[in-house]
């Protein structure tokens, strides 16, 4: 971080000192959550460079609805457990994750939406767990290990409580932000993400956009997530792809079926030849955003997906 004017730091990091931020934040199996939802907002870019770092026996934490991004560290190899309530591509199955669970290469815990953000704000909160009474009745804590039955101090109807989720490291994706780490998500499918950069021990994040400091200013509200909470932020066009970042690009559904035609077919075969292969490609072949977007095609691949965000 360098410094400026009034005292404060820049977090902003260069594409190249994304791989050495995530190792000092991160380590062989320590707990990693990520942002937005399902197939929006996800931080994808930052995804790929957790993969090259080498990283492994990582425990993953999302916002309850994840999907491609997950898939691709699994097709990596580089998760040991995951606490997610929800592993989709929304019209299919997530086929690295199904084989990885089937195979017993992970742990794929059975929890709640009500786990991950009940768990989130207890840590947000400064507390050490989160009351939960939606569970009464239900089968739930038979199966979730994060669940416990307590008692009420203020009276004697069931109760429960799940223990503060502290992610090691947060990945978020915003659309806007500037160099002090304040984020602007103009796409209201964010879910949790600020309550994940509340939680957690370390946050990096990468914006399609860099922004003026006075822009934040001018607009202070639409501050989604403010920069004391962030240790690192990235300017990374089309970091969010192939999720959609809306209004500048809509979700890439092409790139990511045929991401799952492939890993479903090395599934049912028992090859793991077609994913490496895709990594090898579009993870660890690209030195940065640029060589990543020329292996899609370049920008008359990605610029149908501008007009479209600009009609939804």
């Amino acid at each position: 971080m360098t410094p400026s004017a009034g005292g404060r730091h820049s977090k902003l990091i260069g594409a190249a000192e994304i791989g050495p931020t995530l190792l000092r934040f991160g380590r062989d199996g320590c707990s990693v959550c990520l942002g937005g939802l399902f197939k929006q907002g996800r931080p994808v870019a930052l995804v790929r460079e957790l993969i090259r770092t080498g990283l492994s026996d990582l425990r993953l934490f999302s916002s309850p609805g994840s999907g491609y991004d997950v898939d691709l560290l699994i097709a990596a190899g580089r998760v040991a457990e995951t606490f997610l309530p929800a592993v989709t591509l929304e019209n299919r199955f997530c086929p690295s994750f199904r084989g990885a669970v089937e195979r017993g290469e992970i742990t794929a815990h059975a929890i709640d939406a009500l786990t991950v953000v009940g768990g989130l704000m207890a840590a947000a909160h400064g507390v050490p767990f989160q009351p939960v009474a939606a569970w009464a009745g239900s089968d739930v804590t038979s199966l979730n290990p994060l669940a416990r039955p307590i008692a009420s101090p203020f009276g004697d109807e069931p109760l429960y409580a799940v223990p503060a989720i502290r992610p090691d490291l947060v990945l978020l994706h915003a659309q806007e932000g500037d160099e002090y780490g304040n984020l602007r998500n103009l796409s209201t499918m964010t879910y949790a993400d600020a309550l994940m950069a509340r939680a957690g021990q370390h946050v990096v994040a990468s914006v399609d956009k860099l922004v003026p400091n006075e822009a934040i200013l001018r607009d202070p509200r639409g501050t989604t997530v403010a920069g004391i909470y962030v240790d690192a932020v990235v300017e990374i066009p089309f970091g969010a792809h192939p999720t959609a970042s809306f209004p500048h690009y809509s979700m890439d559904e092409s790139f990511i079926e045929r991401f799952a035609d492939l890993a479903e077919a090395g599934r049912r075969a028992g090859s793991t030849a077609e994913v490496t292969a895709y990594l090898e490609r579009f993870v660890l072949g690209p030195a940065d955003i640029f060589d990543y977007l020329e292996a899609l095609g370049g920008y008359r691949a990605l610029a149908p997906l501008e007009r479209e965000a600009r009609f939804l």
